[in-house]
């Protein structure tokens, strides 16, 4: 027969079996509800992240349209003027007259008149630009 111990025991065990049970059957629901919670936050935070990102895409598509639209109102002027230089470009202090003849037959050949080149040599300086 089983005694009044054997009883407790028994009764001590299964206790002690539902108290571990009871345990393990709390810590994985425990799990599970932070498994679901952080479910949540995640898909929070993702459509968070989506609705920034369609506003981040349609100022992006604002910002464009407004870019094309200035392109399109911008108009390239070229402006050509005629540059009249009245002061003279050499002194006759600083060049002989050998010196002003050739200056003035590279002018005359940059302009496209051609000429003939210079020939002889100064025998004083130069009061004035050479003339033809």
């Amino acid at each position: 027969m089983i005694g009044k111990s054997h009883l407790a025991m028994a009764a001590a065990l299964a206790a002690c079996a539902s108290g571990i049970g009871g345990f393990f059957y709390g810590t994985s629901m425990g799990r599970a509800a932070e498994v679901a919670a952080q479910k949540r936050a995640d898909d929070a935070a993702d459509a968070v992240r989506q609705q920034l990102q369609g506003q981040i895409d349609a100022a992006a598509i604002a910002a464009q349209n407004k870019e094309y639209q200035r392109q399109a109102s911008v108009r390239e002027i070229h402006n050509e003027t005629i540059k009249i230089i009245d002061r003279p470009v050499y002194r006759n202090v600083c060049i002989d007259a050998d010196g002003v003849r050739l200056l003035d037959h590279a002018a005359t050949v940059a302009n496209g008149a051609g000429g003939t080149p210079p020939v002889g040599t100064a025998t004083d300086t130069a009061h004035g630009p050479a003339r033809p």
